[in-house]
């Protein structure tokens, strides 16, 4: 009975809280003091809510269809032209936490798609993330270890972002969600697997913080079957460690940082898959001087500037296990001899012995070293006056032509994965412009299949034989099922345009050229791109929440090639629904934005977006966003000696509604059209190849 009394009493002072803090928030704009204390209750109440001790399971269950029918005078007569993915798909987060602190999360994601219902196998379920995380020591100590994501500073630890200016709701929850199939999400920070530990004093003497961070994580790992290698084929066992230190007082800022990412030679040779490796060691110093005046003074005015200086070390080795031959010499006792046309003894009593032994073993020497600076810095001001918000920004940097930052300088983004329709086919068009131009840009940003598909002959692949000819009598190799190690259960597969891990500097030097331009042609890999001098401002203005405009101005030079680089994009947000009193989003938005070289390829993209989001009645909106993209690439760009694209035009189309079924339940639906023109020449010959696909989509998410 005391139990249910106490219940009652808090349920009788739940609802007065909510009261004082609607109070509280009334009397804001007039009281400061207030304000910082609202602020504190929110902090409190959100920390007794992340301190319930116990198991809890959440997550999101989605069950949907994408059907895609292609349209193309070069399709082949044979080719399917449609394409249908039904699914059902859950994704469970698990947390338990044994105490205030600490807590341990276990994500699972299980994927049935309907055409498959019927499948005898198992379908297994894959492992999303896995991690411990906790503050301790009165909050003074963050740990990870696990999956996790951390981000350092732009020239060691970061991922380059893809900025889209005004990008609609139907386009950016598309995106995101592509992103998640991969574990990757919107922000700077790297997805990594290992040990995270920073620490901050808090203030100390006229210190306000002390920070120490340390990171250590495994990048990639050596392939484990020597039979199997559908997927496991990379031979390199990579790692990354990383530390930083560093001091703020008044708004300042002292620090320095340090990442290396090296392949573990003993690891690596223990598998004797190859007789040579090549093996890169990158590392990174940086030194960092930061300042906010929101370290001084709480002001409707703010400014800083953020400054770094980093010096990067690379070098390239080659591994070899090649035949060593050691010669040794020694002194052997002899006997005197009588010569045969003399009387006197010849003096042979010692000579020397030669004697010569060959054996395996590894030898590993210096291909090549690189050694450079980078340096930028980024003054930023804001103000908020009454209902405007106003943020300025720039930048100017200098990097050198051989600095490198392997943690720093891969995006998520990659393109050139066939999405949809990937086993049309297609005549009298060349291989490589079907492999890197098939699917689109827009397609790799907004969208990404995902199956369970069953492990047969067909998919999995075996290097275990090198020959599969048939014998007299046979009707099949003697190899064909020590394939099927893993037969015919359901293993998930991706079609999908982004990744985590980063790119090696040989492997971004084999396919710079091929990067897509129309996602920041100027700085392909952020901050940390290699050869470059200029500089960038920036300005986001909004009014009321009711107007957003944004404006992008950039200009950087390439001095290898006598290169310049200019981007420029403005972009508009109008939300008329508080002008008129609506209670639902009535928002519209759109932006160009525009890139261009004036040497080297001499490429040239533009970007055309517009889009809404129109909270019709109760739970109805209406979704729509479109998209125009041109990449123009000047001097052409060559896919092989003879094959040369001259420019591709893209276009996306998407609109529909949506439904709030009930609280954490939404029913989208969505149709559109997606075109792609590729116009490129083969031996001097002008060819186009063109793809249209009608797109329908539906799916209900719950989330839990």
């Amino acid at each position: 009975m005391k139990l249910n009394k106490d219940r009652q009493k808090m349920a009788c002072k739940i609802p007065l809280l909510f009261l004082a803090m609607t109070a509280i928030t009334a009397s804001a704009t007039a009281d400061s003091a207030l304000v910082q204390r609202q602020n504190s209750l929110l902090d409190k109440l959100d920390s007794l809510n992340s301190a319930v001790l116990g198991f809890r399971l959440g997550g999101t269950v989605k069950g949907g269809i994408l059907s895609s029918t292609l349209s193309s005078d070069q399709l082949a007569d044979q080719s399917p032209s449609r394409e249908t993915q039904a699914y059902t798909d859950a994704n469970l987060i698990m947390t338990a936490r044994p105490s205030a602190e600490t807590e341990a999360r276990v994500e699972l994601r299980l994927h049935k798609d309907w055409q498959s219902a019927y499948e005898e196998g198992l379908n297994p379920v894959i492992g999303h993330w896995f991690s411990y995380d906790g503050t301790i020591l009165n909050k003074h100590v963050d740990f990870n270890l696990g999956y996790m994501r951390v981000g350092y500073t732009p020239l060691t630890i970061y991922v380059p972002e893809t900025e889209i200016l005004q990008e609609p709701e139907i386009f950016g929850s598309r995106r995101r969600d592509v992103l998640a199939m991969r574990n990757l999400d919107t922000t700077t920070n790297q997805l990594l697997q290992g040990l995270n530990v920073e620490y901050h004093s808090g203030n100390v003497g006229m210190l306000s913080d002390v920070y120490v961070q340390a990171t250590g994580a495994r990048i990639r790992n050596i392939a484990k079957k020597n039979d199997q290698v559908f997927f496991d084929f990379d031979w390199s066992d990579r790692y990354m460690m990383a530390a930083n230190a560093g001091a703020s007082a008044y708004g300042a800022t002292l620090g320095v940082n340090f990442v290396e990412s090296f392949d573990r030679e003993l690891s690596t040779r223990s598998r004797n898959a190859l007789n040579t490796y090549y093996y890169e060691d990158n590392y990174v110093w940086s030194g960092i001087l930061n300042f906010d005046s929101k370290g001084v003074v709480d002001a409707p005015v703010r400014f800083g500037v953020n400054t770094e200086l980093g010096v990067s070390h690379w070098i390239y080795e080659q591994d070899s296990y090649v035949i060593d031959t050691t010669e040794t010499y020694s002194l052997e006792q002899g006997y005197g001899t009588k010569s045969s046309d003399t009387e006197h003894w010849l003096d042979t009593t010692f000579y020397v012995v030669k004697t010569t032994k060959t054996s395996l073993d590894w030898h590993d020497s210096v291909l090549d070293r690189k050694n450079d600076v980078a340096f930028n810095i980024r003054p930023f001001a804001a103000i908020s006056v009454a209902d405007f918000d106003i943020r300025v920004s720039g930048m100017y940097l200098q990097n050198g032509e051989n600095f490198w930052s392997e943690q720093a300088s891969t995006p998520t983004y990659r393109g050139s994965t066939s999405i949809l329709n990937a086993g049309a086919l297609y005549s009298g068009q060349d291989s490589t412009v079907l492999e890197n131009f098939r699917s689109g840009s827009l397609e790799n940003l907004y969208f990404a299949v995902y199956n369970t598909d069953v492990l047969q002959q067909q998919n999995l692949m075996s290097k275990n034989e090198t020959s599969d000819i048939l014998e007299e009598g046979q009707t099949e190799s003697n190899y064909t099922y020590s394939r099927l190690y893993n037969n015919y259960r359901l293993a998930h597969f991706y079609r999908n345009g982004y990744g985590a891990v980063a790119y090696k500097y040989q492997e971004y030097a084999a396919m710079s050229e091929f990067l897509d331009p129309s996602v920041n042609m100027a700085m392909p890999m952020g901050l940390a791109t290699p050869d470059r001098k200029g500089f960038s401002v920036s300005g986001d203005f909004s009014w009321n929440d009711v107007a957003d405009v944004n404006i992008r101005f950039a200009q950087y030079n390439q001095d290898v090639v006598d290169n310049k680089f200019t981007q420029f994009g403005v972009g508009l947000g109008l939300d008329v629904a508080p002008l008129i009193d609506f209670p639902k989003q009535l928002k519209i938005q759109g932006s160009i934005e525009m890139a261009s070289e004036d040497k080297y390829l001499e490429r040239k993209t533009s970007r055309i977006v517009t889009g809404a989001t129109l909270g019709i009645w109760g739970p109805f909106s209406v979704l729509a966003g479109a998209q125009f993209l041109t990449k123009d690439y000047g001097n052409g760009l060559y896919l092989s000696e003879n094959v040369v694209v001259q420019k591709v035009e893209e276009s996306l189309i998407l609109f529909g509604p949506q439904v709030k079924l009930a609280p954490g339940a939404v029913l989208n639906l969505q149709g559109g059209i997606m075109t792609n023109k590729v116009s490129y020449d083969v031996a001097t010959v002008s060819q186009k190849l063109s793809i249209d696909k009608m797109l329908i989509m539906a799916d209900v998410t719950v989330s839990f």
